[in-house]
């Protein structure tokens, strides 16, 4: 092998060699960068699981050092669970609670309500409320001691036993929160401060459901009623039109509504609504309801006595609190109960789904308080179906608008149309083309005949092109007047057609409102008939 070649041999193989070097350097190189952004996301997730932890190490430590503080206060603890099993006892009627009522650690603690008022209930089954027990507690804390005391005694079937604080629960957004309440009765909100739509609370929407279903008893039904009625005589402009809207949105189901009312199509018909609407009033005043809601309302009221016997004593509310929501923190399930004081709807939305409800007696209970915002409605509605414009149609002609209503079917407008239709000039033969044509042909039938006989070209050619513009000039103004006359036949049709659509769309619309006119007589009928 020469030099040469063993020189070009040795170098070919340092090149692919090098080759191969930068393309395993390469290669390291992404598998450095691949590596580094593994790294930093490793390190990113490990920081924020490292951040979680410390998050959850802090509530537990939190958590332990607020069991630690509660540890003070175990006599309220022993306190509340012996209250607890007392109240479960008489609530589920148990027999002899004798033994409950005498345990060591239903000691009076200061300050706390509860223990006086699990003492006052403790013989309400049988008919019998310590009075001064119950006072007692409704001193160290009314709003509270008020929910207990009328919730058992709503479970029992004594609830005249617990009227008289009926108002206190009633009324209690008008009044402060306070630990320490005072015996004297609490004032209902006063109309002078302003009208607002107060929140509902989730023991006022028991005690609600509770009337609706009798197990308050005709009294305080009616006490409810008188609440509910004076916090809807509080409802601002705005407040009541949202109301009014809400009752009419669809049919109610007492009376045989809901779903079965409306147009074939699915959309809302007025007038079927208002037909429901009356038939809800007349079923509202038939009589009472077939107690159906009963299981409901006592698993409501239930629900808010446990609530508010599960809330501790003034001195451990707060920590009570702050232990449950650390306890949800580090993981454990929230509790489905709602807190008695908590806001459940508003007003409105509750007084529009009861009265458009399934449930007769919620239905009932609430009539006599819708009973002029739903009569509004109605009269509302018709006035504004009354004030509906007339049905018109409208119609194009030679440039202008022909418009038929009822009262006008658009003649005088449709007869100058056509005049000024038939008036428009017809692009037909153009005269002055043809006789400059027939002139020309002239002069050269002169020239054939006295200069050459080479211009009968000219008279020929000269002729058939007036001729041609003789011919099309016709057929162009006879097409112009076809299609006037198919316009005038068209337009015709139309204006037949569209004063009978309008004469049928006003006898509708006069039959919709005389229909809707006699129901929301029949309507104001009814609503006389529901008992305020």
């Amino acid at each position: 092998m020469s030099t040469y070649s063993s020189w070009r041999s040795d170098h070919g193989n340092m090149q692919a060699l090098s080759e191969e070097l930068e393309a395993q350097a390469a290669m390291a190189r992404s598998r450095e960068a691949s590596l580094n952004r593994r790294l930093r996301s490793l390190e990113g997730d490990l920081s924020s699981r490292v951040e979680v932890l410390q998050r959850l190490v802090n509530a537990l430590i939190e958590l332990g050092e607020v069991r630690e503080e509660l540890a003070l206060f175990t006599p309220a603890r022993r306190a509340r669970d012996a209250a607890r099993a007392l109240v479960r006892a008489v609530v589920s009627g148990e027999g002899d609670v004798s033994y409950l009522r005498r345990s060591p650690d239903l000691a009076d603690v200061h300050g706390y309500w509860l223990v006086p008022a699990a003492l006052a209930v403790a013989d309400v089954r049988e008919g019998r409320l310590d009075d001064d027990a119950a006072q007692e507690a409704l001193v160290r804390d009314r709003r509270r001691a008020a929910v207990f005391l009328v919730g058992v005694c709503a479970l029992v079937g004594h609830p005249g036993l617990a009227e008289p604080w009926l108002s206190s629960v009633l009324h209690a957004p008008a009044a402060p929160d306070a630990g320490w309440g005072s015996a004297t009765e609490l004032s209902a909100p006063d109309p002078d401060e302003g009208a607002v739509e107060a929140p509902v609370t989730v023991a006022e929407r028991a005690l609600w459901l509770a009337a609706a279903a009798g197990l308050l008893g005709p009294a305080g039904t009616e006490s409810v009623r008188d609440a509910l009625a004076q916090r809807v005589g509080l409802l601002d402009a705005g407040a009541r039109d949202r109301l009014r809207l809400a009752l009419l949105a669809e049919a109610p189901a007492l009376g045989g509504g809901g779903d079965s009312w409306g147009s074939p199509s699915g959309a809302r018909d007025d007038l079927e609504v208002l037909r429901a609407w009356a038939a809800w009033a007349r079923a509202a005043s038939d009589g009472q309801g077939d107690g159906a809601s009963t299981e409901p309302a006592r698993a409501a009221v239930l629900s808010v006595v446990s609530s508010v016997v599960d809330e501790g004593a003034p001195v451990e509310r707060d920590l009570l609190g702050r232990a449950e929501t650390l306890s949800e923190r580090v993981g454990r399930a929230p509790g489905e109960e709602q807190e008695w004081s908590a806001p459940a709807e508003s007003l409105v939305d509750l007084l529009a789904a009861d009265a458009r409800g399934d449930d007769p007696d919620r239905a009932r209970l609430v009539a006599p308080l819708l009973a002029e915002d739903l009569r509004a409605a109605a009269h509302d509605l018709a006035a504004r179906l009354a004030a509906e414009p007339a049905p018109s149609r409208t119609l194009r002609l030679a440039g202008r608008s022909v418009t038929v209503t009822p009262t006008d079917d658009g003649a005088r407008l449709a007869t100058t149309a056509r005049a000024e239709l038939v008036a428009r000039p017809v692009d037909g033969i153009s005269w002055p083309v043809v006789g400059g044509l027939a002139a020309v042909a002239v002069v050269a039938l002169v020239l054939a005949v006295v200069v050459t006989p080479a211009w009968w070209f000219v008279v020929a050619l000269v002729g058939a092109v007036a001729g041609y513009q003789a011919v099309g000039g016709a057929r162009r103004a006879r097409d112009q007047r076809e299609h006037v006359r198919r316009q005038l036949e068209l337009f015709d049709a139309e204006i037949v057609r569209a004063r009978q659509d309008v004469a049928d769309d006003a006898e509708r619309a006069g039959t919709r409102c005389e229909a809707v006119a006699e129901v929301v007589v029949e309507l104001d009928q009814a609503l006389d008939g529901v008992r305020a």
